[in-house]
């Protein structure tokens, strides 16, 4: 039976009463407070920090190492700097069962500074009354941005660490903060040392053998659930809260029967369209790249590097948008390279999103093409095949061949009619080897235009070749050089590559694209008729 109190899709797994997964970082993590190490773990939220934390301390307690678990978000954040400051402390007193008196203790220091008092009480009060090793988990840390004392508080678990030099009774002592935040953002006034103290945990997505636990509650067994669980992955590649979801949306469904088709269809209706305005994690990212981040600009600009792939992009520890771009989830670290994290991402944050929330000057234009003059328009439907893409043509002067156009130049090779190819349609071949073939080619085309099979060509068949004949591929030959020599000529007048190339359908006049952002239409392949200076794709 399906238990729909597996799958924890808010809060901690233990207040939720879920199924916890563990990962590599349990260990790691519970090695460092064994070890009384500061350490923060700054990262995306719904990735189980929060549950990671109340999962450590749980494992300490079986330990005999005292720990305090402080959320901030309770304390609030309209507080003065002392009403903060008193909670905090209220929160430690009550987990340790301290026999001191806050309110009163801290009363009676009245002539000295928050910060030194606070540093105070660990020393004089917390490690007094506790003799074993303390951990304190800080969570949360990302509430207390918007304040402008806290500062004063990060500055004293600094120095907290630093005194274990002088005072080797704090080496007891320790602090795991938790949040969306960089280090960098704890101590923000550039004029004091920043933070730079501790040992940083990375929380990872599941691997697919850590998350197997959670196919136990998608109502079906054996092989079908670890598939069905492959079909999960492979839209969230293992993202904590992405998986959890979209397992709970399953298992309520009462299905024994799946398949990739369907479970599409799942992600569909809870991820895409007007739902992904309703799903928490997605509005976080997507506020994470406009409204929190740092410059708009730079985010959306980098993040799009990143999303179309071009190029590798090389995470830099230091770049302020790069640490936005992880925090925010959407992208990883893979090998010292970021990348984007999880097809739902993909689907959402697309170049359309990312051109909507970036100014004009800074938009993407090269994936759409600006209509064409309207003289052009009259004359000539001119459509252009995607960048680097593979292209069927057939000059009337040049034997039927494909043309393969690629950032190493040119390879010609003979067309193979049989080929089973989405972008070829056409009727079947006779079996007389002197037959004549139409061929519909559909390429992209330019934005205001109907995409049809808009070129189509009677391609002449060797007489001495066979590829007429039902399942018989013409073999690969190389055109003739002179051939392949007035082709080139043709294209020149670029100052780029050429990429892309098109014939209209009288054969008399040819398109082509170059990387130098130009369109050229040549009529009879050699007039210039007219220069359209555009973005291609």
């Amino acid at each position: 039976m399906t238990n729909p109190s597996i799958y924890t899709v808010g809060g901690t797994v233990q207040a939720g009463g879920g199924i916890y997964v563990p990962r590599h970082a349990d260990n790691e993590l519970l090695e460092l407070c064994r070890q009384s190490i500061f350490t923060y773990i700054l990262t995306s939220r719904q990735m189980g920090k929060s549950s990671l934390m109340v999962r450590t301390a749980e494992r300490l307690a079986d330990e005999d190492i005292q720990s305090v678990v402080i959320d901030l978000s309770q304390l609030g954040v309209k507080l003065t700097a002392e009403q903060w400051y008193l909670g905090l402390l209220s929160i430690i007193e009550e987990a340790l069962m301290l026999d001191t008196d806050v309110l009163e203790w801290w009363q009676s220091r009245n002539h000295l500074g928050f910060t030194q008092r606070l540093t105070k009480f660990f020393q004089e009060v917390v490690l007094v009354e506790v003799t074993s090793p303390v951990v304190i988990f800080v969570d949360e840390i990302d509430t207390t941005l918007s304040l402008d004392f806290t500062d004063d508080f990060f500055a004293a678990i600094r120095y907290l660490y630093v005194a274990r030099a002088q005072d080797s009774n704090l080496e007891r002592l320790s602090f795991v903060l938790i949040g969306v935040a960089t280090p960098g953002d704890l101590i923000r006034d550039p004029k004091r040392t920043p933070f730079n103290i501790g040992k940083r945990l990375d929380v990872t997505d599941f691997s697919f053998e850590e998350a197997m636990p959670l196919a136990e509650g998608l109502n079906v067994s054996g092989k079908s659930a670890k598939r069905l669980l492959g079909w999960v992955f492979y839209w969230t590649a293992g993202h904590p809260y992405l998986t959890q979801r979209l397992c709970s949306v399953i298992s309520e469904q009462g299905k024994d029967s799946w398949s990739s088709t369907a479970v599409k269809h799942i992600v569909d209706s809870t991820f895409f369209g007007e739902m992904s305005q309703q799903d928490n994690n997605l509005q976080f990212v997507r506020d994470m790249l406009t409204k929190r981040a740092p410059n708009q600009d730079e985010v959306l600009t980098v993040f799009r590097e990143i999303r179309l792939g071009r190029r590798s992009v090389v995470d830099e520890e230091q770049s302020i948008v790069k640490s936005h771009l992880k925090l925010s989830g959407v992208v990883r670290r893979e090998d010292n390279i970021l990348r984007l994290r999880n097809r739902i991402y993909k689907q959402v944050f697309d170049r359309k999103w990312i051109n909507k929330n970036l100014p004009i000057s800074l938009r993407d234009r090269r994936e759409q093409l600006k209509p064409a003059t309207p003289y052009i328009v009259s004359s000539l439907v001119v459509s252009l095949l995607a960048f680097a893409g593979t292209l069927y043509v057939n000059a009337p002067q040049m034997s039927s061949m494909e043309l393969n156009i690629n950032r190493k130049g040119f390879d010609y090779r003979n067309f193979d009619l049989n080929a089973k190819d989405p972008l070829l349609c056409r009727n079947e071949c006779a079996k007389d080897p002197n037959c004549q073939a139409w061929t519909y080619v559909k390429p992209y085309t330019i934005q205001g235009h109907n995409p049809k099979c808009w070129l189509k060509r009677i391609i002449p068949v060797p007489t001495d070749n066979t590829c007429c004949v039902s399942g018989t591929k013409i073999s690969e030959t190389k055109i003739s050089e002179n051939n392949q020599e007035k082709l080139l000529k043709t294209l020149k007048g670029h100052s780029g590559r050429v990429y892309s190339v098109a014939f209209s359908p009288d054969g008399k006049t040819i398109a082509s694209a170059s990387s130098d952002r130009t369109v050229k239409l040549r009529k009879h392949q050699r007039k210039l008729l007219h220069k359209h200076k555009e973005q291609i794709v």
